[in-house]
Formats: structure tokens, sequence, C-alpha cells
């Protein structure tokens, strides 16, 4: 979670002795903790979306939700070819299919292509002779050839359908290892999927030993096949899921541009802040309500949500650059007390952030993710009531619109946000986006198209750079660059650390032991340990800065940004570790290797963050620092972006679609990518520390 300073106060609503902000509390004005509860409820919405969001898109159709009627999957068992051949050497498959509601069993064919070295054989669960209490799978003897694996039930049944869990044992009785990939086939115009393989929605990949290599006590792979027991989720790949991860966190960081304008231009701090409150809390109930019967699954409810993101998207462009500016126009500009103050607010950030996780995760992971969903309304508008209550008292003058008529523009704002959102939700009803999408994936695919206009977009931004540096006075030419330099690196660092909600969050989910006793530990609740080791690192590092600068060794402002890279990159080690431990999801990584991942990520992020907007209002020209501070969040927008669409990958390297220099294994190959790109980029800063220094304005 950014702790960045806030952006530098427009112009209006700042007067040279602004309202005090009501009495006094722990020697500041009672505003400033007014706008932290804001705050405060605004970002436990937001992060509590960000917990979910792919979790719930990739989640497989619950079966009780099905209405009556026969459905099929069928599992497929692909052994890898030679590497020179891009088919497979040998495809197995086998049908599993589910009847709600008395459905009859339709006819089935297994196919075989190929002479598979690998041999299925299907368990069944009896009880155990040894201990009563308990089951064992044993091999199914009378397994005759293509025998569909059932599972029934009644339409609405929940936790009652019989066959919710299906295992296979696979023998390698070759000499060789054979690599494998076992997978959910998605067929048709609109695939669904009803079972999970080994916890992962999609597909594993596993290097089966030959059975001669096993060890004694060592046990031949298995394949669990589960049904979704909980809610039903959206059916989406990880990549399609990842994809608007990125899209969504990205767009929450481009749109407070406009809305900053909107806000400095026409209708205030105040209004502004209205607006996006209510748009959040808008955009939060359509998320619950397209969740809600029928709507659960089909094409009307998705449209409804992605209209539900948009609508919350669009709010943050409104309430994201207002808060912070709120607080710094409750004191006269050099008052002493103004550092203190953002401390205590970006606290509220790191409350709201670490509150979230464990209730809207917790209802969204273990009672349905529209009431997940819709919790995130109530707390966005618990911070709107409290504000509207003692605005009044607490925060009078503050905000104030810079002109009149700016009742009627917020309404307007208000309104057109809302049709902005239908009608986007439109656009991806009737498949226009996925038609932009098809025609992005194509451009991806044509190589030498992809890489020409990469080094054009590459060489305009370059060009732009230059021009710009030109037209800058020649002692702030050396300052400027090293605000783009700074950029570039923050990107570096976020592009990796906003894994936490894709990624990570999925793997934490699908591949982790996250049982203490008999209670399963939600995996949405690892998100709340970056904020809640914000609050404990956070002073320390304080101390640490303060001694440091006593001694006059406080680390420049590049050495900080390497720090947290390495910092960054050693905590992807532990990632690797868990990957490597959960190859082929036959075994689960433990809780602590994800605990120590998000302490490294975290130590990282007190390195680098504070250094952002910070550095950009004292490194800047005064005429272009509302220029440069509106680029620094479109770099956040390509790294929150790019963090998506590199999350998008994590299956195509786990099968070996992407080649990477280095083979892991499993998940393990996607996560080093993460320690070689953070550490090398910290490195590489370290080594450019002295001249960057040398440009820097003195004092910075």
């Amino acid at each position: 979670m950014s702790v960045t300073p806030p952006a530098i106060e427009p112009p209006y609503g700042a007067p040279s002795d602004p309202p005090r902000g009501g009495d006094e509390f722990l020697g500041h004005p009672g505003g400033l903790f007014l706008l932290f509860a804001v705050e405060m409820w605004e970002r436990f919405s937001y992060y509590g979306m960000r917990a979910l969001l792919v979790l719930y898109l990739i989640s497989v159709i619950a079966v009780h939700q099905l209405p009556k009627g026969a459905y099929s999957n069928v599992l497929e068992i692909k052994e890898k070819g030679p590497a020179e051949s891009k088919e497979p050497a040998a495809v197995q498959t086998r049908t599993l299919q589910v009847l709600v509601g008395g459905a009859d069993s339709p006819a089935t064919a297994d196919e075989v292509k190929g002479q598979p070295g690998l041999k299925v054989v299907r368990l069944i669960e009896q009880p155990d002779p040894s201990d009563a209490t308990k089951t064992v799978w044993v091999p199914d003897t009378n397994d005759a050839p293509g025998a569909p694996l059932v599972t029934r039930g009644e339409e609405g049944a929940k936790g009652k359908f019989s066959g919710s869990e299906h295992r296979l044992r696979i023998y390698n009785e070759s000499e060789k290892p054979i690599e494998a990939e076992f997978a959910i086939r998605r067929e048709g115009a609109e695939p669904r999927t009803y079972f999970s393989v080994n916890d992962n929605v999609e597909s594993v990949t596993a290097t089966i030993k030959p059975d001669s290599q096993r060890g004694a006590d060592e046990k031949p792979f298995e394949v669990r096949l589960a049904i979704n027991g909980h809610d039903s989720g959206r059916n989406w790949t990880n990549e399609s899921a990842s994809t608007l991860y990125g899209w969504y966190t990205g767009l929450a960081y481009l749109f407070p541009i406009l809305g900053g304008i909107i806000a400095d231009k026409l209708i205030g701090t105040h209004r502004s802040m209205l607006v996006g409150g209510l748009l959040i809390s808008i955009g939060h109930i359509i998320l619950g309500i397209s969740g809600m019967s029928g709507l659960a699954q089909n094409a009307t409810g998705m449209s409804l949500f992605i209209m539900g993101l948009a609508v919350i998207v669009l709010g943050t462009g409104h309430f994201k650059p207002t808060v912070s500016v709120m607080v710094g126009q409750l004191y006269k500009a050099g008052d002493p007390r103004r550092d203190g103050a953002f401390t205590i607010f970006y606290m509220g950030i790191n409350l709201g952030a670490f509150l979230c996780a464990f209730v809207c995760g917790t209802l969204g992971e273990k009672v349905g993710w529209h009431w997940g969903f819709g919790s995130a309304a109530v707390g966005m508008i618990l911070g709107l009531l409290l504000y509207m209550a003692f605005k009044p008292v607490l925060l009078k003058g503050i905000g104030d619109a810079p002109r009149g008529g700016a009742g009627a523009v917020s309404a307007l704002c208000l309104v057109g946000s809302l049709v902005v959102a239908a009608g986007f939700a439109y656009l991806y009803h009737v498949g226009s986006i996925a038609a932009l999408q098809e025609v992005m994936a194509k451009i991806q695919a044509n190589r030498p198209l992809a890489i020409a206009l990469i080094v054009g977009g590459l060489a305009l931004i370059l060009g732009w750079v230059g021009w710009f540096l030109s037209i800058n006075r020649p002692e702030d030419r050396g300052p400027v660059l090293t605000i783009f330099v700074f950029m570039f690196f923050n990107a570096f660092f976020w592009i990796a650390f906003e894994q936490a909600g894709s990624s990570v969050n999925v793997f934490t989910e699908q591949n982790t032991d996250r049982m203490l006793g008999t209670f399963e530990v939600p995996a949405t609740w690892f998100q709340s340990v970056n904020a809640g080791l914000i609050f404990m690192l956070a002073p320390l590092f304080a101390f640490i800065w303060t001694a440091l600068g006593r001694k006059k060794l406080d680390p420049s402002q590049p050495a900080k940004i390497a720090l947290g890279l390495i910092f960054l990159g050693i905590g992807y080690i532990f990632m690797v570790w868990a990957g490597k431990i959960a190859v082929g999801g036959a075994a689960k990584a433990g809780m602590w290797l994800i605990l120590m991942t998000y302490f490294w990520h975290t130590v990282g992020e007190l390195c680098l963050s504070p250094t952002g907007l910070s550095y950009v209002t004292k490194a800047a020209p005064a005429k272009f620092v509302s220029l440069l501070m509106g680029i620094w969040f479109v770099s956040s927008f390509i790294a929150n972006l790019g963090g998506g669409l590199v999350a998008s990958a994590v299956q195509d390297i786990e099968k070996g679609v992407i080649k990477l220099p280095w083979n892991f294994g499993g998940q393990a190959d996607f996560f080093f990518l993460f320690i070689v790109t953070s550490v090398g980029a910290g490195l590489v800063i370290l080594v450019l520390t002295p001249f960057l220094k040398k440009l820097m304005r003195p004092g910075t």
C-alpha cells in the first residue's frame, strides 16, 4: 500500500490564515481527524475490492447454483513433446459430469491420442480400515474405460453434492521423467468449468517421476478434481482476470488527474469528495447486486459488474486528489505541524487497508462474493455520513468551490459519471471491448509489429523528455532529469509490488497451506499484512532516518530507491521457494513464506515510497510542478497496468509457453523474474547514485 505523500495544494481554498479546522486535539485541528476517518473508510472500500477482485473473477461455477440439467467438463492430460515440437507427445482425457436435479447421464467418449507414457488410475474414497473416523483413497477396481466421473445433487443443495471430489493417480511406467499438463478443457463460445485441478482453477504442470525412481515412502502424483462449494465466480482465466485487475488499479491512479483539474477549476475539494464518495458507494452496491440470483452466472450480471468497476474508478478519480489537499489547507504555509499531520493522516490509509480484509475479505470468501463487495459500500457510506455531520464544525471554509454554480456542476459530474460507466458496460455487453482485445492480441502476436510499436513509443517518449528538458532553465535541467529517472525506477518497484493483489494473492489461495488447526485462514487476510507491518515498522524507520540524518549519514534519494528495489527482490526469494514447493499442486507452501514476502516488500516500500511526490514538489521548477505531478500519476498508472499484464503471464510461464532463461519449475520461474528485475534495477540505480546526486537540487 502506498504511503506516498499527497499532491501539492491547489491555489484556491488556502488563504494566508486558513480556518483552524475546529478545536485542537493532540496538537492538531480536529478537522484532521475527521479527514483521517473519511480516508480510512475510502481505503477500506478500495483495498477490500482489491483483495477480492481476481479471486472472484477466476472462481469456477458453483454447481449448487446451476439449474436442473446435465453439465460436463473434460480433464485433459497433455504429455510434453520434444523441445522442438509445439504439439504434445500424447493426450488423454477423462469426462466429468455434473447432474443436477436427477438429470440423466449423457453418453461420453474419452480420447487417447498418441502413445501415452502415463497411466491414469481412478481412486475411490472408502472408510479407513484402521480408523473408522477417517477415509482413504484407493484404486477403483471397477473403473471402466470411458466411464465419467459423476457429481450429483439437487439445485440449491449447497454442500450436499455426492462426488464433490474425484481423484486420479498418475503412474509413469517408463524410464524417463514425463512433464505433463493437467487442465480442464475450455470449450465453446462461453466455456464454463465446474472443477478445480489440485486447487488451481485452470491447470497445473508437473514432472512425473518414473515409478522406479520413487522412494519407498514417496507417493505417486495425484490429481484432485473438486467442485466449488462456496459461491460462483465469473470463471475467467487467470490471464483475463489479471489484465482487468491491472486496468482497474491503473485507472485508479490515472483518473485523479482529471478529477483534480475539475476540483481545482470548478467544484472545489469538498464537493469533489462528496461526488467521489457517492460514486464509490454506488459502484460497490452495483457490484453487490451483480452477484445476486441468476445475475451471478449470466452475461447481464457480468456487464453490471463491469459497470460497477467503472463507477468506482470514476469515483476514485474525484475522491483521491481531494482529501490530502484538504489536510494541507488546515495549516498555514510553513507550519511545522504539517509533516506530523500527514503522518497521522496516512495512518488512516493503512488502518482502512488493514481492516478491510477482515470484513470484506471474510464475507466474500466465507459467505458470498457479493456480500464482500457490498460491505465495502457500507464503509464508504459511513465515512460520508461522518463527514457531512461534522464538516460544518471541523472543516468550515475548507475545500470551498473557486466560483459559483458548483452545485450544478457537481450534480452533472455525478450523473455524467454514471452515464459514462453505463455506456462502457454496454460496449462490453455487446462485445465491442472483446473485439478491441482481439485486435490488441493480434498486434501482440505479430512480433515485428509489436516491437516496432514499442520502439516507436519509446522514441516518442524520449524525444518529448529531451524537448521538455531543453525548455527548462539550465539550472533546472538536472533536477528535472532526476525526476524522470526516479519515475522509471519507481515503475519497476510498483510493477513487482502490485503482484500482491493478483499473482501473489492467487498463489496464496490456491497453493498455500492456510490451516491453523481446524481453521482455514482466508487468503484475503494476507492483504492486511502489509498495512499491519507499516503500523509497526514506520515509527522504526522514522527513527532510523532521523538518527542517520543527525550523523549526516541519511541515504540519498537514489540510494533509498535502490534499497527499496533490493529489499523487494529479497521478498520474492520466498515466493520462489514457495513456488518450488507447490509445483503441480501436489504440495502446499507454508504461510510463513507468504508472510516473509510481505515483510520484505514492506521494508522496501518504507525505503522507497515516501520519496515519490514529495521529491517532485522539491525538485520541480515552480511553473512545471503540476505538470510533473500529473506525469508522476501517469507513471503510477503504467506501473499498475503493467503489473496486471505481467501477472497475466503466470500460466504461460508455468506451462513453458513463455520461455525464461531459468527453469525452477512451476510458478517459481515467474516469481524469480521479479528478483532479477528488482535487484537488477536496484543495483543499476545504486551505480548511478553519484551521478544522480550531482544532478539533484541542493537540499533534496
